[in-house]
């Protein structure tokens, strides 16, 4: 009995926040001819950025029958990394060496020997299977889905994965699409400024035949870096003065500073 008097107070004022709720917002509906407006009700949300790029990676993760991760560019240029090899390292159990201000070769969980598409088709150099994803810059790409395990519906070949490099195609849009961008880039290092610029221009039309589109697209990447190595592979046996046990001292040390000014041109 003696909860009975707090019980029905936590009711009573539960009881009257709900009312006061429904009151306000009847009070800030707008009332129709036939009731409360519908313009409240039919007001369209559309999501676009980064939210929209991290939804419809989501969304290829979860409908492939594979263990793929995508990266995807919802916006021209939006991407915060200078070439696929760079947005690659963001996705999860993929690995990349850095170089020569950039990032190089890209690892799946450790291991190389990656097969890369390009649209779905297979593209390789003449020495290898793979193609050199820090030469394919960021502002041209649709997407990159990175294929941890094979289906019979993939190219065979990539020991440890596949990888296709979506660019982006004519249809992507609507229809005519002018975009441009440009970043600078300091290299503490090398104590110099580098630069990066790109600019996309697409359209279709309706014609006889069909519709048909086009798309020019291009970028320049300078980047003035320097690379600072440190090294030491000789050493030879020395005995310790203190204990008598042979160690090994190092007689070869040195460091390397490699400086480099790199044009690029897709």
């Amino acid at each position: 009995m003696v909860f009975k008097p707090f019980a029905f107070c936590t009711a009573s004022v539960f009881a009257l926040s709900l009312a006061a709720v429904a009151h306000a917002q009847d009070a800030a509906a707008p009332e129709g001819p036939e009731g409360p407006s519908a313009d409240a009700s039919s007001e369209e949300i559309i999501v676009t950025g980064v939210r929209a790029s991290l939804a419809s990676a989501q969304r290829i993760k979860e409908n492939s029958v594979q263990i793929v991760d995508s990266i995807v560019a919802q916006d021209i240029g939006k991407l915060p990394d200078n070439t696929v090899a760079d947005a690659l390292q963001r996705v999860t159990g993929v690995q990349v060496t850095r170089g020569a201000g950039e990032a190089g070769t890209v690892l799946i969980r450790g291991l190389p020997n990656t097969a890369t598409l390009l649209n779905g088709r297979e593209a390789f150099t003449g020495t290898q299977r793979g193609v050199a994803l820090q030469d394919i810059p960021a502002e041209l790409l649709a997407g990159v889905d990175v294929y941890k395990t094979s289906t019979p519906d993939l190219v065979e070949g990539g020991v440890a994965g596949v990888i296709d490099v979506r660019l982006r195609r004519p249809f992507d849009f609507n229809g005519l699409e002018i975009a441009g961008g440009g970043r600078a880039i300091y290299s503490d290092q090398s104590d110099k400024w580098s630069y990066l610029g790109s600019g996309l221009v697409s359209n279709r039309w309706e014609t006889p035949i069909g519709e048909i589109g086009l798309m020019l697209a291009a970028s320049y990447n300078r980047r003035r870096f320097e690379d600072n190595t440190a090294f030491d592979f000789v050493s030879n046996p020395i005995a310790d003065p203190a204990t008598g046990n042979m160690v090994g001292v190092p007689d070869t040390v040195g460091g390397l500073y490699t400086q480099g000014d790199r044009k690029r041109m897709a």
